[in-house]
C-alpha cells in the first residue's frame, strides 16, 4: 500500500508539470490524464471473472507471460516463474479485479494470428492484440466481428477524454463505416524519432589533424555525379574532376574537399564545422564528398578507433541497424530537393501530401525514381554497407558497426547511421548526433534542416470480440481504459510501483518530471538483459507491449546519456523541421499511418500487382542484383503495369473518407 500511494504520488507530479521550453524532446504528452469521477462509472460494469487475451507479436519473449527459462526474482521476494504472468500482467489483473489469461501461440505473428482466428469467427479469446494489425481490426471491424468502441465511450472514460483530446489519433483509427474497433498503440506524439548520428573522432581527425593520416592505397571508382549548385563549385564535380581514369584515391579526395571547404566556408573555425555540431551545413553533395574519404580511409580510421591499424579494415560510410530497416536508405530522398518518401512513421506509409493537398504514392514518382540512380551510384562506390539490403540476414548491423572497436580480430567499422537516440550514442563513446544534410522542401528556396521521421501513431493495439458475451466484453473495456487511467500509463510506460524510484522523480532539463526507475530496475536490467532496460521490461516485466497505450518519452529520456542529451539538443536548437499532424503545411503533415478499406477497395486491390514485387526491385537495382531492372524507367513500368493508378484512387477515397 505503501508504495501504490508513493506511486499515485509520482503521477499527480509527474502530471501537474509542463514543459518550460516545449522542446520536442521533452514534450509531455496527455496520456494518462485520466477521469476519477468517470473512471467511476465503469466500475458499476458487471465484468465477467476472467478475460482471455490472445496478443501475438511473433516473439514468445514478448508476449503477456514470462517465458525466460531463469526465474525472475522481485524486489518485494517473490519469484516470476516461466509460464507465469508477467509482472505488470499480475499487477494489472489485481487493479481491475480480472484474471487475465494468455491463450496466444506464444511466437505466432499477429497477422498470422489474425488470419486464423477470422477463420473462426474470432470465437478463441475475448481481446486480440498486436503489432501492424490495425487495417485487420478496423476491416473486420465493419464487418461485424469486433466491438465498436465509439458505442462504448461511456464505458471507457479515460480512454474518451483521450481520443477528444487527441482529435488526430480518433481520425486514424476510425473505419470507413464511422466506427471505431480498436485502440491503438501510439508512439511518443511530438518528439524526433530517429536521427542522423556519426563518428565524431573521424571527421576531426581526417579533416583538422592531418597528421594522423595513414598511407592509404584503396581506390574508388567513381559513379556519383554532383546534385546540387547552390554555390559557386560543387564538390563532387571537383573531386570526380580530379581522380585519374575515374579512380579516386583518399588523398585527392581528401585534399579536394579540404580546398573545397576553406574557399566555399572561410568563416568557418575548422572544416569538421561543416559537419558537426550546430555550424553543421553540408548538403548531400557535400556529405557524399566525405564518405568518399571516410571510405577510402581504412587504415587511417581503423588505427583512430583501435590503436592501431586493422588488416584488411571493412569501413562502411553508411549503414542502418537491421536490414528490414533498409527503406531508411529511401529517406535520403528527402536531401535532393526535399522530396517526400513516408506519410508516417511506417515503412508502409508511402503516401504522402503535396505542398497543394495533393495526395501521392512517392515510390512510383518520377522524381524519387530519379533519385533511386543517386542512391544507386553512392552504393556503387562502396558508401554503403554492401549487406544493407539482404533481408536473410537477421543479426542487428549496429553491433559490430559500433560497438566491437576493441575486440581482438574485429574488421568491420561503420561511420554514420540513422538511429535512435539513447542507444545509438551509447552503443560507442564515440557516436555524435549530427544534423541532417541541408535541403529545400516544397518551393520555398531556402536551404533547411529537416528529418521526415517523426513518432506517430503506430499500426498495433487491440480489439474486443463480438462473439463474445457482454461480462466479458465489460471486462475487456475496463482493461483497455485502466490504459488510459493515471495509474495505467505509468504502469505500461514504466512499470509496476516496486521499480519505480519511491518518492522521486526523473527532471528532464527543461524541469518536466517523469517516474524515475530504481535500482533494482537498473541492475536486474544489466544482470539478465545485459543493461537493455527496454528489452528487460519487455521480456521480463511485460511493459511496452505494442497494445492499445500511449507510449512516453519519459522512460526513453532517463536512460539517454550525456552525447544523447547533445543530440537532442543539436536537433532542437538547430530547429530541425519534420511533419507532425498538426502542420498546416500538407507537405509537412503526417497522414494516417494505415486507410480503412471497404470491401470494395480490397477486391479491387486484389485485381492490381503493386507492393513486394516493386519494392524488391528497388533494392535489386540500387545493389546491382542479377534479376535487377536495368532502369528507373523499367521501375516505373512495374508499377504501371501492376495498376498503380487504380491502386492511387483507392487509397485516395480511403483517404477522403478519414477526412470527412
Amino acid at each position: 500500500m505503501k508504495k501504490l500511494i508513493a506511486l499515485l504520488l509520482i503521477v499527480t507530479m509527474s502530471i501537474g508539470m509542463t514543459a518550460c521550453s516545449g522542446g520536442k524532446a521533452n514534450q509531455k504528452t496527455d496520456a494518462g490524464v485520466g477521469n476519477k469521477e468517470a473512471s467511476k462509472e465503469n466500475d458499476k460494469l458487471e465484468l465477467a471473472e476472467s478475460l482471455d487475451l490472445n496478443i501475438a507479436l511473433g516473439n514468445n519473449q514478448r508476449t503477456i507471460t514470462y517465458q525466460q527459462a531463469v526465474p525472475l526474482t522481485m524486489p518485494d521476494g517473490s519469484i516470476i516463474t516461466q509460464g507465469d504472468l508477467k509482472p505488470v500482467w499480475k499487477y494489472i489483473q489485481e487493479q481491475i479485479g480480472v484474471d487475465l489469461k494468455d491463450v496466444a501461440v506464444q511466437d505466432q505473428k499477429a497477422v498470422e494470428m489474425i488470419e486464423v482466428s477470422a477463420a473462426t469467427g474470432f470465437t478463441d479469446a475475448t481481446v486480440y492484440g498486436g503489432d501492424n494489425i490495425a487495417e485487420q481490426f478496423m476491416s473486420y471491424g465493419a464487418q461485424g466481428y469486433f466491438v465498436n468502441l465509439k458505442e462504448r465511450l461511456n464505458d471507457m472514460p479515460n480512454f474518451s477524454k483521450y481520443l477528444e483530446e487527441n482529435p488526430n489519433v480518433a481520425k486514424a483509427i476510425t473505419a470507413y463505416d464511422g466506427g471505431i474497433y480498436h485502440v491503438p498503440y501510439t508512439a511518443e506524439i511530438g518528439s524526433y524519432a530517429r536521427i542522423f548520428a556519426g563518428r565524431e573522432t573521424w571527421v576531426i581527425e581526417l579533416l583538422d589533424r592531418k597528421e594522423s593520416l595513414i598511407d592509404e592505397s584503396h581506390t574508388l571508382d567513381v559513379h556519383y555525379k554532383g546534385y546540387w549548385d547552390r554555390n559557386e563549385t560543387n564538390v563532387i564535380d571537383l573531386q570526380n574532376e580530379a581522380c585519374n581514369n575515374d579512380k579516386l584515391t583518399r588523398d585527392v579526395a581528401l585534399n579536394t574537399l579540404s580546398d573545397y571547404i576553406s574557399n566555399t566556408y572561410p568563416d568557418l573555425e575548422k572544416p569538421s564545422d561543416l559537419y558537426l555540431g550546430k555550424t553543421a551545413e553540408y548538403d548531400i553533395d557535400e556529405l557524399v564528398a566525405l564518405l568518399r574519404v571516410i571510405e577510402l580511409s581504412p587504415n587511417t580510421l581503423s588505427k583512430i578507433s583501435t590503436g592501431e591499424v586493422v588488416e584488411d579494415a571493412q569501413i562502411s560510410p553508411i549503414f542502418f541497424r537491421k536490414t528490414k530497416y533498409r527503406e531508411d536508405l529511401l529517406r535520403f530522398a528527402n536531401y535532393f530537393d526535399g522530396q517526400r518518401v513516408f506519410g508516417s512513421d511506417s515503412y508502409k506509409a508511402r503516401f504522402y501530401l503535396d505542398e497543394n493537398g495533393e495526395f501521392n504514392f512517392s515510390y512510383a514518382e518520377d522524381e524519387f525514381l530519379k533519385i533511386v540512380d543517386y542512391l544507386k551510384d553512392m552504393y556503387s562506390e562502396g558508401l554503403i554497407y554492401s549487406e544493407f539490403a539482404d533481408l536473410s540476414m537477421k543479426d542487428e548491423i549496429r553491433k559490430p558497426m559500433y560497438s566491437k572497436d576493441d575486440e581482438e580480430g574485429h574488421k568491420q567499422f561503420g561511420f554514420m547511421t540513422n538511429d535512435w537516440i539513447q542507444s545509438t550514442t551509447a552503443s560507442n563513446d564515440d557516436i555524435v548526433g549530427m544534423l541532417p544534410p541541408i535541403t529545400k522542401i516544397g518551393s520555398n528556396e531556402e536551404f533547411v534542416h529537416y528529418v521526415e521521421n517523426t513518432r506517430a501513431i503506430k499500426l498495433g493495439g487491440w480489439a474486443i470480440s463480438t462473439a463474445s458475451d457482454e461480462k466479458q466484453i465489460n471486462a475487456a473495456l475496463k482493461l483497455f481504459d485502466y490504459m488510459f487511467t493515471e495509474e495505467g500509463h505509468i504502469v505500461q510506460n514504466y512499470g509496476i510501483p516496486d521499480v519505480l524510484a519511491e518518492g522521486e522523480t526523473f527532471v528532464a532539463p527543461n524541469g518536466t518530471e517523469y517516474p524515475k526507475f530504481n535500482d533494482w530496475l537498473i541492475n536486474t536490467s544489466n544482470d539478465m538483459k545485459n543493461g537493455d532496460v527496454s528489452g528487460f521490461l519487455r521480456d521480463y516485466m511485460g511493459s511496452l507491449i505494442p497494445i492499445g497505450y500511449q507510449k512516453e518519452i519519459g522512460f526513453e529520456l532517463q536512460l539517454t546519456n550525456e552525447k544523447g542529451w547533445d543530440a537532442w539538443d543539436l536537433y532542437e536548437s538547430a530547429g530541425v523541421l519534420s511533419t507532425s499532424y498538426d502542420s498546416e503545411d500538407p507537405l509537412f503533415k503526417l497522414v494516417p499511418p494505415v486507410y480503412s478499406l471497404t470491401e470494395q477497395d480490397t477486391a479491387k486491390l486484389g485485381t492490381l500487382s503493386i507492393g513486394d514485387i516493386q519494392t524488391e526491385q528497388i533494392f535489386m537495382y540500387i545493389t546491382n542484383g542479377d534479376n535487377a531492372v536495368e532502369s528507373v524507367k523499367e521501375l516505373k513500368q512495374l508499377y504501371i503495369d501492376g495498376g498503380v493508378e487504380e491502386y492511387i484512387k483507392v487509397y485516395q477515397g480511403a483517404y477522403d473518407r478519414s477526412n470527412k
